[in-house]
């Protein structure tokens, strides 16, 4: 059986009103949780989770234009 992994996130019906940066707060804070949560399951050294981070890291870095991760 396949476990449940998340593909993409879809925002609907974003209003004015709604702070943006509240909103990017939120899923930030959101998938923090979800490496957070994968990573006390790993089963890895703490040694071995910094390694994870700083790749995950480097990989944002290198997506990144302008401030914006693609």
């Amino acid at each position: 059986m396949r476990k449940n992994q998340i593909r993409n996130i879809v925002i609907h019906n974003v209003t004015d009103e709604l702070d943006q940066n509240t909103l990017a707060v939120n899923v930030n804070e959101f998938y923090a949780g979800m490496i957070e949560h994968r990573l006390s399951r790993s089963g890895l050294t703490a040694e071995q989770k910094l390694i994870v981070i700083d790749r995950i890291i480097e990989n944002f870095k290198s997506r990144e234009i302008n401030g914006i991760i693609e």
